[in-house]
């Protein structure tokens, strides 16, 4: 390490909201267990809302890793990234969206999608969704944006894919 930005600083609080997150799916099933009207249909609304929440932190985690990394490549002299450039770095990709695209589409959806309704509009969000085929016709697209990072692409922590990605444009950024 040579740089003081180098350390992740922010990798510990975010992975605390992580552990509460899931802490809350556990809660889930206990509430689908004790209260038989709380469904299937409850639960995935319920948890549409805590992993856009942990998306939502996931992207501020992002953006603040892109401001870090600037930060280095002006004390190096070197221009600096834009937040998409540094975002495609992560290696794990599907459709030339990478792995960490689909995450801030994930919180942009969760920030956006009311305000969007059944129309989205056409924007690099809902294209990165649409490159994993999630629609606006999709029931619970962030539930679909979470089983992908999860099942498919591996990841069964959020924090460990942020973490990997940084690691990476930390040294593609030099």
């Amino acid at each position: 390490m040579h740089h003081i930005l180098e350390a992740d600083y922010g990798i510990g609080p975010l992975s605390d909201v992580e552990d509460v997150v899931r802490a809350g799916f556990d809660k889930l099933f206990v509430r689908n267990k004790d209260q038989p009207w709380f469904d299937g249909l409850w639960m995935n609304e319920y948890g549409e809302v805590l992993v856009g929440a942990l998306f939502v932190a996931c992207q501020a985690y992002c953006v603040g890793c892109v401001a870090d990394i600037n930060t280095i490549r002006d004390d190096n002299q070197l221009e600096p990234l834009n937040k998409i450039d540094a975002y495609r770095v992560h290696g794990v990709s599907i459709n030339e969206y990478s792995a960490i695209e689909l995450l801030n589409a994930g919180a942009n959806c969760f920030k956006h999608r009311d305000e969007w309704g059944s129309h989205w509009p056409n924007n690099l969000t809902t294209r990165t969704l649409k490159s994993y085929s999630i629609t606006s016709e999709v029931e619970f697209p962030l539930n679909v944006v979470s089983d992908i990072i999860e099942r498919e692409l591996g990841y069964s922590r959020y924090c460990d894919l942020v973490s990997e990605w940084r690691e990476r444009l930390i040294e593609y950024a030099k």
